[in-house]
């Protein structure tokens, strides 16, 4: 019998690894906080894997398995899979360190059950005053709370979510903070529109029912700001000039924020509910397993056998509920495609002709510029949104994300042949 190579007869080094285990049977989430880089391992994956962090060398703990599970391992792609996931350290590279986050304080502040208890509280004060005073309760006629300038309409309209768009992100940093999180705030698409976005990563490695919180939490800041709006504007109501703008305002931002709630319906588009959901589901990466799903239907349609995804890649769990999720999100892109044809890009025009007859009647400098920056902040979104599409197309797909949870195949702990 020839003598194992020399790097499986030392121990392995590897970084700090976080383990999450939620029944016997289950998958084991395994990976690094620093980098929120996990891997979900089979129950006899992750327990050589406690061997070699325990530094037992690679042979010795293949040793073990053989005599623990009565099958042989092969070692070496066990390793391979540990170093794709960056669990090892590499020559030259130093353990990573794991310490408390930035904000960890703040969030566990703004989410302890005082906070909770003020948040209920300005709620209910909310809802008292919305039947007290009809005219506080939201109604899409707030939107039109200006009738002397397009531009100041449209910054009211657009401009005026982009701060409570910032806080709904930011609770779901901060929640994620809270349980020590390295969640970060970001920017980018959902189908042709732009959005704020927060990555909570390493919520793969929390228990399932600390996952609940941070995925709500933007949604609950985004009651309390329709909450506090309100306020606000009752505290307004009667006041003239400046205060009366201030009054029409508040109550256009409340339902802006209002339409960003119903918006999180389109669990298509990766809404916060989809997150909610997939998580009591059980599922890992529904998204990606559907539109592979999609792609195979198509592909084997098509006879394009060479093209079809190794479903064996997919968890049992995404695959069962992908077959009837795939049509949904398939229905649901289909739905806002037609909506830009027979809704969006009409209504579009529609406001431009009458953007533009304005701007004929009253040809000046000031006229010409409001209605500049009207088109700008109203059309802008879609051209920077496709803009962002090309990108993401012609972006290598090889480069590695900073972020991914991967399924370990079975293979990587399977009898040796």
């Amino acid at each position: 019998m020839s003598a194992a190579p020399r790097h499986l007869l030392e121990p392995l080094r590897l970084h700090p690894l976080t383990f999450l285990e939620e029944g016997e049977e289950a998958d084991v989430t395994i990976g690094r906080a620093d980098i929120d880089s996990y891997g979900m391992f089979p129950p006899d994956g992750a327990a050589l894997l406690r061997q070699l962090e325990s530094g037992t060398p690679p042979a010795d703990a293949a040793e073990w398995y053989r005599n623990e599970y009565g099958e042989s391992v092969d070692i070496e792609e066990f390793l391979d899979v540990l170093d794709e996931l960056d669990l090892v350290v590499r020559d030259g590279e130093e353990v990573a360190s794991v310490g408390p986050v930035k904000w960890q304080r703040l969030g566990r502040a703004l989410f302890s059950p005082v906070a909770a208890f003020a948040f209920v509280a300005v709620v209910v004060a909310a809802v008292v005053e919305m039947i007290r005073k009809p005219a506080l309760a939201p109604a899409y006629q707030h939107l039109f709370f200006t009738r002397s300038s397009l531009t100041i309409l449209t910054l009211g309209i657009v401009l005026g979510q982009v701060p409570w768009m910032l806080l709904h992100e930011a609770s779901h940093a901060l929640a994620g903070r809270r349980l020590g999180l390295n969640s970060k705030l970001g920017f980018g698409r959902r189908f042709y529109y732009l959005v704020f976005t927060t990555a909570l990563d390493g919520l793969v490695a929390v228990p399932r029912r600390k996952r609940y919180l941070p995925m709500l939490a933007g949604i609950l800041l985004d009651v309390l700001v329709v909450a506090l709006l309100t306020l606000a504007a009752d505290a307004l109501a009667g006041a003239g000039g400046f205060g009366a703008l201030l009054f029409k305002l508040f109550l256009c931002m409340a339902f802006g924020v209002i339409l960003r709630l119903a918006w999180q319906f389109y669990f298509f588009l990766r809404t916060d509910l989809y997150f909610l959901a997939t998580t009591v589901l059980g599922c890992n990466d529904l998204q990606t397993v559907s539109r592979q799903l999609l792609g195979n239907r198509v592909n084997r349609l098509l006879g394009r056998r060479g093209h079809l995804v190794d479903e064996a890649t997919w968890t049992p769990r995404d695959a069962q509920v992908a077959r009837w999720y795939s049509w949904l999100m398939l229905g649901g892109y289909a739905f806002l495609t037609v909506l830009i044809f027979t809704a969006m890009i009409p209504a579009a025009v529609r406001v431009t002709e009458i953007a533009a007859h304005r701007l004929t009647r009253d040809l000046s400098v000031l006229s010409g510029l409001d209605f500049a920056v009207f088109l700008t902040l109203n059309f802008g979104e879609f051209l920077v949104a496709g803009y962002l599409a090309v990108r993401a197309y012609r972006s290598s797909r090889a480069q590695k994300p900073a972020g991914r949870l991967t399924s370990i195949p079975q293979s990587a702990t399977a009898p040796a042949r």
